[in-house]
């Protein structure tokens, strides 16, 4: 692959994390998502490091309400190496900022980590 058809590759994986939040389709989010994937950020002062689980397990247990949208803002690819921003609103009632690391692993495109940030 050259570097456009893997920064297409890495913004169809993005695309699927936003589709799989809006519709609330964990089984579809944990296709992107590295089975050692970590998430990191914050929700107001509480600080948040582990697994994606507990997001999984949110967004199984709770409507998030009308209005989510979330856009892709950046995507970098560097060889087998890439990231990703979006910026995401109305999940929840809160807006946020994602920074995905992504790799290829094996020919396809993971989430490897992601770094939230709650406006």
């Amino acid at each position: 692959m050259n570097r456009t058809d893997d920064a297409a590759a890495v913004e169809a994986i993005v695309n699927t994390y936003i589709k799989g939040t809006a519709d609330r389709d964990v089984d579809l989010l944990k296709t992107v998502f590295h089975e050692n994937a970590v998430m990191a950020g914050y929700l107001g002062p509480a600080k948040l490091i582990g697994s994606p689980q507990p997001f999984y397990d949110h967004l199984t247990a709770n409507e998030h309400g009308p209005g989510y949208v979330a856009k892709i803002t950046h995507i970098a690819v560097t060889g087998r190496t890439a990231v990703a921003r979006i910026v995401e609103d109305s999940l929840y009632g809160m807006s946020f900022v994602n920074d995905f690391h992504l790799m290829n692993d094996d020919g396809s495109w993971v989430i490897t980590a992601k770094l939230f940030h709650h406006d």
